[in-house]
C-alpha cells in the first residue's frame, strides 16, 4: 500500500513538471515581441595590436543564397549610431550592412586590457591604423555570416571615414561596386587618398557635400581629377560637414539607397509585404516544428518515467 501511494505521487510530480511548459508558452505568447525582419547583430573584434573594436552587422531575412554588403564608416567625432537611419533604408532594399565605432569612437575606446584611448588624443600614427582596423573587422564578419558576399560590396563613409573608405578599397584585391563619400579630403590626419584614388579601378563614386561649405567643396573639386570611374558629386544647399548633412537631410537616405541599388540589380531581396510574409510565415512554420519536438521530448519522458513507477 506504501509502495502504491509513492508511485501515484511520483507520476502527479511528473505531471506537473509536464504542464507546467505549456502554462510557459502561454504566458509568453501574451508577450511576443512583433516580427522583426531585420536581424541585427554586435562583435568586439581585436585588432592586432590589441584594441577592440565594436562592430554592428545587420541583414534582411529574405533568406538569401549571398548578401551584397555595404560598409559603413562614420564622421570624425562620431559613431556608427548616426547611420541607423540609412542602415535601415538599405537593409529593406536587401542588403547586409557592417559597420564599427571606429577606434577611439563611441564603444570601441578600449584596449583588451581595459586601457581606455579617445580619438581626440590620438597622432596621425594612429589614425593611420583605421584601414587596417575595418579590414580586421571585416574578415571577422566574414567567418561569422557566411553568406556575406564581400566580392560583391559598397562603401559609404564620412569624412575620415570616408578616407579610409577609398584605402580600404585600394588594399582589397576585389574592388567595390560604388562609394558614397560625405565630405571626403585630400589628406584628413594623415590618410591622404588622391593616389588610391586612382587605384580603385572604375568603382563610382557619389561625393556629398554642402555648397556653403567652402573647404568640402573644393576638396570634392580636387579629388573629382583622381576619380577613374565615374564621380557624381551631390552638393546640399546648406548644411555642414559629413555626417551632419545626413541629419540634416533625412531624404539623402533614399537617395543613397536608390543610387547604389543601380550598381547592384538583380543581386538585393528586398523586404517587401510578399517575402515579409514569407519570412514570416517561415520563422513561424520553425518556432512551430520546435515546439512539436519539445512537446514529443516531454511526453517520450513522461512515458518512459510512467512505465518506470507501474514496474
Amino acid at each position: 500500500m506504501f509502495m502504491k501511494l509513492i508511485k501515484s505521487f511520483i507520476l502527479i510530480i511528473l505531471c506537473l513538471f509536464a504542464i507546467t511548459p505549456v502554462f510557459a508558452a502561454n504566458s509568453s505568447k501574451k508577450s511576443a515581441q512583433p516580427f522583426n525582419p531585420v536581424v541585427h547583430k554586435t562583435y568586439d573584434v581585436e585588432t592586432k595590436d590589441g584594441f577592440v573594436i565594436k562592430a554592428y552587422v545587420s541583414y534582411p531575412k529574405t533568406r538569401m543564397d549571398k548578401y551584397p554588403v555595404v560598409i559603413l564608416l562614420h564622421s570624425l567625432g562620431g559613431n556608427y549610431a548616426s547611420f541607423a537611419g540609412l542602415e535601415n533604408k538599405l537593409n529593406y532594399a536587401g542588403f547586409a550592412t557592417v559597420g564599427m565605432d571606429l577606434r577611439g569612437h563611441g564603444k570601441s575606446v578600449y584596449t583588451k586590457t581595459l586601457r581606455q584611448r579617445a580619438w581626440q588624443y590620438f597622432k596621425n600614427d594612429t589614425y593611420a591604423l583605421y584601414p587596417s582596423d575595418v579590414l580586421y573587422v571585416m574578415q571577422y564578419v566574414k567567418t561569422k555570416h557566411k553568406r556575406f558576399d564581400f566580392t560583391d560590396y559598397a562603401i559609404i563613409g564620412s569624412d575620415i571615414g570616408a578616407n579610409t573608405g577609398v584605402l580600404v578599397a585600394r588594399a582589397l584585391p576585389v574592388k567595390p561596386k560604388a562609394l558614397v563619400l560625405f565630405s571626403p579630403m585630400m589628406s584628413i590626419k594623415g590618410l591622404y587618398i588622391p593616389v588610391a584614388m586612382t587605384e580603385i579601378g572604375l568603382a563610382p563614386i557619389l561625393a556629398i557635400a554642402s555648397s556653403t561649405d567652402a573647404l568640402s567643396m573644393s576638396q570634392q573639386s580636387k579629388l573629382a581629377k583622381f576619380a577613374q570611374g565615374n564621380f557624381d558629386a551631390l552638393n546640399m544647399p546648406k548644411g555642414g560637414m559629413g555626417m551632419t548633412l545626413l541629419k540634416g537631410y533625412p531624404e539623402l537616405e533614399y537617395q543613397i539607397t536608390y543610387w547604389l541599388k543601380a550598381y547592384f540589380k538583380g543581386k538585393l531581396t528586398p523586404i517587401t509585404p510578399a517575402s515579409l510574409a514569407a519570412a514570416k510565415a517561415k520563422a513561424a512554420a520553425a518556432k512551430a516544428a520546435k515546439a512539436a519536438k519539445l512537446k514529443a521530448a516531454r511526453e517520450a519522458k513522461l512515458k518512459k518515467a510512467g512505465s518506470s513507477a507501474t514496474k
